[in-house]
């Protein structure tokens, strides 16, 4: 049975701290004398009246939690923040579209970096700053509830975790969640310190560092410029966004078992991290040796196809160049399907994660193996353990759920009238959290403005699913989810 007083608990903590985090954005206004602040105001207040509204409600919710109403918790925090973070997009603009708020909002907290705005390099510090600590937000996604909500809920922080989870293991550091959820904390802020740091001494100002390091760290996007990376036409701070892009798309527990336990074993006998690496040299030398034979400086070839590959690789998103202009239809191939395959699990990109694709490939090649040999025992072998039966019923399941949507997603955007190749692009870009897409009309620098209403509010629907890895969102609009045992 579904208890909704918890839950009111749950979302009225959450409110809490969208409020918190808004007035961090008014305050940003306030520092650089902006006039125009009201809309984080009346955000502020609207979120800080609908958690005292939940939090009234939840007076004598007990301290236990099913796993139902971890489901339904992570879902609805997910619209609840999606929603309230739309406000100060629609209160700011002069002829708002609803749509374009949320879309805006939902495109931030998924960390999918897609935007449908046209004048950023106009817009006041406050939004900007606002966008980019949504990213940072939902950067990690449920391991933030943990950290921020859930000590006091007796087995609170398991349920919630496995709400957003689908039956891989992505490690842990410590029996207790808690306690791995700050460690894994630390290096998230650490990593953003960093990355801040070395943009600052790549030579980028203040604001703009601040902003692209949580962006950067998040597997975001979302640029305080309408041309992104391109703006800068800087070496220097596209080779720092290339190393911390690519250590965003790196599981934080192997990043903290190798820097903090010097367990360098780990990094050798990782297949996933080897499986990473190998997609990332295949497809730079496919784009660089492409662009060589057509004549194109060696140097900024290289770069370009370093830069975008791992841009894509993490489902940042960040663009330096035009790569539906720059490169042949041969080479958008490759820049589809490492943006669709994505990083490693427990890293903060999206996309499918290396360890589905590689257990697949396991399984695949296991499979012809054991035609060979009818009675042999072939287990399935992840980072030296065996996988077990659950987990790749479940892994099979998020591959056929994942096909199906994408295929449903592409025929809507083409029923909505966008190009073939531009409606399967925006499809696989929203599901996948990559923010850049493939495409005519949208492509690598195109808004999605020129969506209709319809098409954003898919689009919308699309990043929360591939956010919450397709069966948390989708849970509970199954009947069975509302049935009693």
């Amino acid at each position: 049975m579904i208890n909704l007083r918890i839950i009111a608990r749950i979302l009225s903590s959450m409110a809490f701290l969208e409020t918190l985090l808004l007035l961090l954005a008014l305050a940003v206004g306030v520092i650089y004398v902006e006039g125009t602040l009201l809309p984080f105001i009346l955000t502020a207040i609207v979120s800080l009246v609908i958690g005292c509204a939940l939090l009234y409600y939840a007076k004598g919710a007990p301290r236990k939690i099913t796993r139902r109403d971890g489901y339904l918790s992570v879902a609805l925090t997910w619209v609840m923040f999606s929603l309230i973070g739309a406000l100060p997009f629609l209160f700011y603009c002069e002829h708002p579209r609803l749509a374009v708020a949320v879309f805006e909002a939902t495109s931030g907290f998924t960390t999918t970096g897609a935007t449908a705005l046209t004048s950023l390099d106009t817009m006041p510090h406050s939004l900007l700053f606002w966008r980019s600590l949504m990213h940072w937000l939902g950067g990690l996604g449920i391991i933030f509830f943990t950290v921020a909500l859930l000590p006091s809920i007796s087995g609170g922080s398991v349920k919630l975790f496995a709400a957003e989870s689908t039956g891989l293991k992505i490690g842990k550091l410590h029996p207790r969640v808690s306690t791995t959820a700050r460690w894994i904390w630390g290096i998230y802020l650490t990593l953003t310190f960093l990355c801040f740091g070395g943009y600052m001494l790549a030579g980028m100002p203040l604001f703009d560092a601040v902003n692209h390091a949580m962006s950067t760290i998040a597997s975001g996007g979302f640029s305080t410029h309408q041309d992104s990376f391109a703006y800068y036409h800087s070496p220097a701070i596209e080779l720092t966004a290339v190393v911390f892009m690519f250590l965003a798309g790196v599981n934080f527990t192997l990043i903290y078992t190798t820097l903090m336990k010097r367990r360098l074993s780990d990094l050798r006998h990782s297949d996933e991290l080897r499986l990473m690496l190998i997609m990332l040299c295949v497809v730079v030398v496919v784009m660089f040796g492409c662009d060589v034979v057509r004549g194109n400086n060696v140097f900024e070839s290289l770069r370009t196809a370093l830069f975008t590959t791992v841009s894509m690789q993490s489902t940042t998103g960040f663009i330096t160049a035009d790569y539906m202009t720059r490169y042949t239809p041969f080479v958008w191939v490759f820049i589809f399907f490492i943006g669709i395959f994505g990083p490693m699990a427990g890293s903060t990109g999206g996309g499918i994660k290396c360890v589905r694709v590689l257990t697949a490939l396991k399984v695949m090649i296991g499979e012809f193996r054991h035609i060979l040999h009818p009675r042999a025992v072939l287990p399935v072998r992840i980072a030296g353990s065996t996988a077990a039966t659950d987990i790749l019923r479940t892994m099979f399941a998020f591959f056929v759920a994942y096909t199906v949507l994408l295929v449903a997603a592409t025929l809507c955007f083409l029923a909505m009238g966008l190009a073939p190749l531009d409606a399967l692009g925006v499809a696989a870009s929203m599901l996948g959290n990559v923010g850049a897409a493939i495409g005519h009309q949208i492509g690598a620098t195109g808004s999605l403005a020129v969506l209709p209403d319809a098409g954003l509010w898919l689009s919308s629907i699309l990043m929360l699913i591939g956010r919450l890895e397709i069966f948390a969102i989708l849970l509970p609009f199954v009947p069975a989810f509302w049935k009693e045992d």
